[in-house]
């Protein structure tokens, strides 16, 4: 599946009455830990890069795994930045 926006996320999940789980990232790991889990769950849900996490990782980086990993799964998913500090992170 692709990445699909938090508005479309959140939306379905509103009109359909559950929660949508967000989830800090930092490493491959940790992204495949938690689409793994998604994906069993059969549940949506949004990967969150903190500013923390980009200046570890770097955004290119980031931005690749999950977009990789959305397309291994079949479940909606979307990329969230957590707290940052502006519009260009």
């Amino acid at each position: 599946m692709v990445l699909v926006s938090n508005k479309e996320l959140m939306d379905k999940a509103y009109e359909e009455g559950y929660a949508v789980g967000a989830f800090n990232i930092n490493n491959m790991e940790i992204v495949q830990a938690i689409v793994s889990a998604a994906q069993e769950e059969s549940s949506p849900v949004i990967l969150a890069a903190t500013s923390g996490a980009i200046n570890y990782a770097g955004m290119d980086y980031l931005v690749s795994m999950v977009r990789t990993a959305a397309q291994s799964v079949d479940i909606p998913m979307s990329l969230h930045l957590d707290h940052g500090p502006d519009f260009e992170w």
